[in-house]
């Protein structure tokens, strides 16, 4: 493995040590998000362990630039929510950000891919325990999936996504 990497892990274990991803501990979710990302590269998997510390946690975007580099930093910074407490406010703002991002920068494809992976990652974990965020992510799908979806960046994520979610165009 990867020295970055390896960094990136530890200090997103460290970061969310205790946190939770429902019943386990939240690094089960990030490394999952991890495994998704694995075959777009390196700092994909880097962005994918730290895709949550700056909107969970009290980490700064300079302090993941000094640490990872502007690169990883941008792109973790494209896919973190904003603080507002309203779950529907807060989606419209990503899904608008996310919207604007041009794939032809590298931290820019970067977070639309790691944002997509986190997406898979958060259907398959619903889907097997909890209906509730399962039925959410339902209804998100159409906004999230015009905010996020780039033709050819991630297919395999988005075609699994889809059908784990019943969505077409026609729906």
């Amino acid at each position: 493995m990867n020295n970055r990497y390896l960094k990136a892990r530890t200090l997103a274990r460290a970061k969310h040590k205790d946190q939770m991803y429902g019943a386990v501990p939240y690094y089960i979710h990030l490394d999952a998000v991890s495994r998704l990302a694995s075959p777009f590269g390196t700092d994909a998997m880097i962005v994918a362990q730290l895709h949550d510390v700056i909107e969970d946690t009290p980490t700064s975007i300079d302090e993941l630039a000094a640490d990872f580099g502007y690169l990883v930093a941008d792109a973790v910074g494209y896919m973190s929510d904003g603080k507002l407490e309203d779950r529907a406010a807060r989606k419209a703002d990503i899904n608008f950000r996310l919207g604007a991002l041009d794939v032809d920068e590298e931290a820019a494809r970067i977070a639309l891919i790691v944002k997509a992976c986190d997406r898979l990652a958060n259907v398959r974990a619903s889907s097997k325990s909890t209906e509730k965020y399962f039925h959410l992510y339902q209804q998100e799908h159409p906004d999230f999936k015009q905010a996020v979806y780039r033709k050819g960046l991630c297919e395999a994520i988005w075609w699994e996504l889809d059908n784990l979610l019943k969505y077409s165009e026609a729906s």
